[in-house]
């Protein structure tokens, strides 16, 4: 358990389900928010032992891999609205946090203290800045779409299916 307030650098995790840019509301609270994973299993303990994540075991497409969430809430606890996250290259320049794609590769810094709530200690985690080391641009699939359809302008015979 850490006993004061401390700067951590994860680093090389591979990065999905990237929102930095605009916070998601999952559970009523807005926030900006980050998966981290490894498939190294010493990487995920170090995770645990030295970050105090919580690391979840999932198997996927390409085996085992293990992850961990990270968030900063969008309003802060005094009200204040509070900034995104910073999202840089390797050379340290902003880039669009939009254009961060799963399987991206990045060093991810968190802000973290200790806290005890209700009889609990731990360790709480803000995710603050982002640097993307190898870029998978996010492009957003068009996989399912509608045809073009003759007349579809004016409605045609498809637009009774609707």
């Amino acid at each position: 358990m850490i006993n004061e307030k401390r700067t951590v650098i994860i680093r090389d995790a591979e990065l999905h389900w990237a929102k930095l840019v605009k916070p998601v509301e999952p559970f009523g609270t807005l926030q900006w928010e980050l998966q981290m994973r490894t498939a190294d299993k010493e990487e995920a303990e170090k995770w645990k032992k030295e970050f105090y994540l919580t690391v979840k075991t999932e198997d996927g497409d390409d085996g085992t891999y293990y992850k961990a969430n990270v968030k900063r809430k969008a309003i802060k606890k005094d009200g204040d609205q509070n900034t995104p996250p910073d999202v840089l290259d390797g050379a340290k320049k902003p880039i669009d946090g939009n254009s961060v794609g799963n399987g991206s590769i990045g060093n991810v810094m968190l802000f973290q203290f200790p806290y005890e709530m209700q009889g609990r200690k731990g360790v709480s985690s803000i995710l603050s800045k982002v640097q993307v080391t190898d870029l998978k641009v996010y492009q957003n699939s068009n996989a399912t779409d509608f045809d073009v359809i003759d007349g579809g302008e004016e409605g045609g015979e498809a637009a009774v299916d609707f």
